[in-house]
């Protein structure tokens, strides 16, 4: 779990923290307070901003997506709290240091391809051996099909006169 959090200064009872790729803001300050969180990974082009509505004299703090759409996080009594959060919540994300992405135990992307992947290897590596197998032992029975076939179907006179006679095994290799 990899953690990058801060205490705002302005506001010690707010917290804007990252714990394993998610931006949480915890705003107990707000007008309505709110514990916030956002995806970063999902949110790579998005932009945190104030907005002031006159009618009800706040000022909101507002996500704008990429899509054009947009997200009210909290609301402030004044603009300079909103200022206030807005600057650590950009402090917190500039400080993050490569935690923006989750932890390892929570990607599961390209799982399915990397299973797949395993299969096929496996597969192969089966095929191959069964074919080197395979090779190695008809490599085998060959002279030993030709060793029988010339022991027991013996052509000719030599072989009808040495059937049963005890050979040296330079005899026997010189006229083999």
């Amino acid at each position: 779990m990899t953690k990058k959090s801060a205490a705002t200064t302005k506001h010690p009872s707010s917290n804007i923290t990252i714990v394993d790729g998610k931006l949480i803001l915890s705003l107990p300050d707000a007008q309505m307070p709110v514990v916030w969180q956002m995806d970063l990974g999902k949110a790579q082009s998005s932009v945190f901003t104030i907005q002031e509505d006159k009618k009800q004299k706040n000022f909101t703090l507002i996500l704008k997506n990429s899509d054009d759409t947009t997200n009210e996080i909290a609301s402030f009594k004044n603009k300079q709290d909103a200022v206030d959060i807005l600057m650590e919540t950009s402090s917190v994300i500039q400080n993050a240091h490569g935690q923006i992405k989750p932890s390892a135990a929570n990607n599961n992307n390209g799982q399915g391809k990397n299973d797949r992947t395993s299969a096929i290897l496996a597969l192969a590596l089966i095929f191959v051996l069964g074919l080197i197998w395979t090779i190695s032992a008809s490599g085998k029975l060959d002279p030993s099909a030709r060793a029988t076939t010339s022991s027991t179907s013996p052509s000719g006179a030599n072989a009808r006169d040495s059937s049963g006679v005890p050979v040296s095994a330079d005899d026997f290799l010189s006229n083999r």
